[in-house]
């Protein structure tokens, strides 16, 4: 196992990248996702059911591979499902049809799963307290970016090439992922794996569901990942067709929105103390939730409702960094199944939000959903800061 004094710098990119091959997978595509239906011959249901598809098989995969990696060690299992990924995007550019595609969408995510939850159960094999939330921190920059980075990249994209271009291009960012998975060292000794059989080992997510630190961090992080994909389905809709943004001008919103993830995530190691930084953080969630929503009610003008969008990002930074942290750090000696948890979780909350949020009008779903996601994050936030203090942090 590396110890943290050989921890390369390429480590913290390679698991960076990987944390947010899942977000960048479901939304990189989604400004060609009408030419797809053209091209398929196929109902906006249809192509809509890609995205639903890719969502389960991250989610699924998660819960299926975290387990098996806490029992075979992480490099192997990355190593498999980053092949898993790689056949699977190849085939879908060569998809004859969309039901064909779907499928492979289903499989590509069961593959990209397994890059998510090695990721962060490498960080924790790696590093813990402070060290650990740093590292989480950085990582949560990264992954923060990535579904709002993929549209932009996308929309200037659809400039140079066809759908099919956008799948090659995620095929060559599976290759590449593959081969800087082979150049990192397996962190979990095999002393520290678990023996026992594989039922077992699966037994080990209903263990960590049993820790009540854990669940709270998680269900914090499902309830501004809830707002988080609220904001991304609709944003299109909003800034496009109720304030008359260029699809240029929208995909620099959607970068700048990115950054401020990364601030938050790194303003996250400045607070004195976990406890500081969630009081803030759900405060100031809660605030930039209401701010959006009565933006959009009262269709206030774009520089008020982008500031409220721009803080709400900043907030949701300091909490993914935050809860990976202490959820993991709660449960080490079970990495693999609470990343398989807390990654399946958080993709579930999305799968949910992001059909809810164009549901009818619009402006009154996106508008609801963000509220209650905030009111949630609140009410959670207070349990979890409850758990900590019963256990002197």
């Amino acid at each position: 196992m590396e110890t943290r004094e050989k921890i390369s710098p390429m480590v913290p990119l390679t698991l960076g990248l990987l944390s947010a091959l899942g977000p960048f997978v479901t939304d990189f595509y989604l400004p060609v996702m009408p030419e797809m239906a053209q091209y398929f011959q196929a109902s906006p249901s249809l192509i809509g059911a890609s995205l639903t598809a890719s969502m389960v098989g991250f989610a699924g995969g998660q819960i299926l591979i975290g387990p098996l990696t806490d029992k075979y060690g992480r490099k192997h299992i990355l190593l498999a499902s980053m092949i898993l990924f790689v056949l699977s995007t190849l085939l879908i550019v060569i998809a004859p049809s969309i039901h064909f595609l779907n499928a492979m969408r289903l499989v590509q995510g069961l593959g990209g799963a397994g890059g998510i939850v090695v990721a962060k159960s490498m960080a924790t094999d790696l590093y813990s307290g402070d060290e650990l939330v740093r590292f989480m921190a950085l990582l949560g920059a990264i992954t923060g970016i990535a579904p709002v980075a993929a549209p932009v990249v996308g929309g200037l994209l659809t400039y140079v090439t066809t759908w099919k271009g956008f799948f090659v291009v995620l095929l060559a960012l599976g290759v590449v992922l593959t081969l800087m998975s082979c150049a990192l060292n397996e962190t979990l000794a095999p002393s520290a794996r678990d023996k026992r059989n594989v039922l077992h080992v699966y037994a080990n997510l209903f263990k960590v569901m049993r820790n009540p630190l854990f669940v709270v961090s998680t269900l914090v992080q499902m309830a501004g990942m809830f707002v988080f994909f609220a904001y991304i389905s609709s944003s299109s809709f909003i800034l496009e067709q109720t304030y008359s943004l260029s699809p240029l001008v929208y995909s620099l919103c959607l970068g700048l929105n990115a950054i401020m993830i990364s601030v938050g995530s790194t303003l996250s190691m400045r607070f004195k103390s976990v406890n500081q930084a969630l009081r803030v953080m759900c405060v100031g969630f809660l605030l930039a939730c209401l701010l959006i929503a009565f933006s959009i009610l009262t269709r206030q003008s774009i520089v008020l409702l982008m500031c409220a969008y721009l803080l709400c990002m900043l907030f949701y930074g300091i909490m993914i960094a935050i809860t990976n942290a202490v959820a993991m750090d709660s449960e080490r000696d079970n990495a693999g199944s609470a990343s398989a948890i807390l990654g399946a979780l958080g993709f579930f909350a999305g799968a949910i939000a992001s059909p809810l949020a164009v549901m009818g009008d619009f402006h009154v779903s996106t508008s609801a959903l963000i509220v209650v996601g905030g009111v949630l994050m609140l009410v959670l936030t207070i349990m979890m800061m409850r758990q900590l203090r019963k256990r002197g942090k």
